[in-house]
């Protein structure tokens, strides 16, 4: 929840073994949000993140044996030059 606005709601998706997930809409919609929520890079207020039958949940994202790339760091502020 971004103050009482709802980001993400009642997502369920299943993705198969060699399958590619490509999420589409307008900005603002939450793709980034669900993105993030399943890696780990944000925190969830209800419901559960599983990855196969893993429940990865409260895992840090590095414990999560995925990856995601970003078009813009934007999507990643606390990573910056200065950071490295």
């Amino acid at each position: 929840m971004f103050n009482s606005f709802a980001a993400v709601d009642n997502l369920s998706i299943e993705i198969d073994d060699g399958e590619f997930l490509v999420l589409v809409g307008p900005s603002g919609c939450g793709k980034s949000t669900a993105l993030r929520c399943l890696a780990g890079l944000e925190e969830i207020s209800s419901g559960r993140v599983y990855i196969g039958d893993r429940d990865v949940t409260y895992l840090d994202p590095k414990d999560r044996d995925i990856a995601m790339v970003f078009q813009h760091y934007a999507l990643y502020p606390p990573v910056s030059y200065t950071h490295l």
